[in-house]
């Protein structure tokens, strides 16, 4: 079969298969005499992982892993499951991150519902910049005092 045939049975762009193609994932098992890429059914078979491997938030990168893993030493189910696990951990602390963050965030809202309610105004600038703040003039910026060195010169 020709790319476009490949392409529209997995649903996805001619260009995406050729850019598979060039990271070495995906061979085409011959060129007709025309130049037309031709696949048979590995080349299916190869494509349909990788975009199974995509969808499960896997990287080009690590699938180019497994494939070589796969080359070399055949199709090992432990090697599989290890990278699965690997992923579903490193989704467990996103998701964590992320709750945490959603806690942090209904918390900030209450608090600033409860001010509002209570008549008070919200400064939103972070605690850091509210705490430094003084009535001593500033030195002037580095690039200014040479300019006035120079000046002077």
């Amino acid at each position: 079969m020709q790319i476009g045939e490949l392409a529209r049975r997995f649903n996805v762009a001619p260009s995406k298969i050729r850019f598979l193609e060039d990271e070495g994932l995906v061979r085409p098992v011959r060129r007709t005499q025309a130049g037309y890429r031709e696949y048979d059914e590995s080349s299916a078979d190869a494509l349909a992982m990788i975009l199974q491997a995509q969808s499960l938030g896997f990287t080009l990168e690590e699938i180019k892993g497994g494939l070589a893993e796969t080359r070399i030493h055949g199709l090992r189910h432990d090697y599989l499951i290890g990278r699965i696990e690997l992923k579903l951990n490193e989704l467990d602390r996103h998701i964590a991150q992320v709750n945490e963050l959603r806690a942090r965030l209904v918390c900030a809202s209450n608090e600033f519902k409860t001010r509002m309610k209570n008549g008070a105004t919200c400064d939103t600038r972070p605690p850091a910049l509210l705490t430094t703040r003084t009535d001593k003039p500033r030195p002037a910026p580095r690039a200014h005092r040479r300019s006035q060195k120079a000046g002077r010169a």
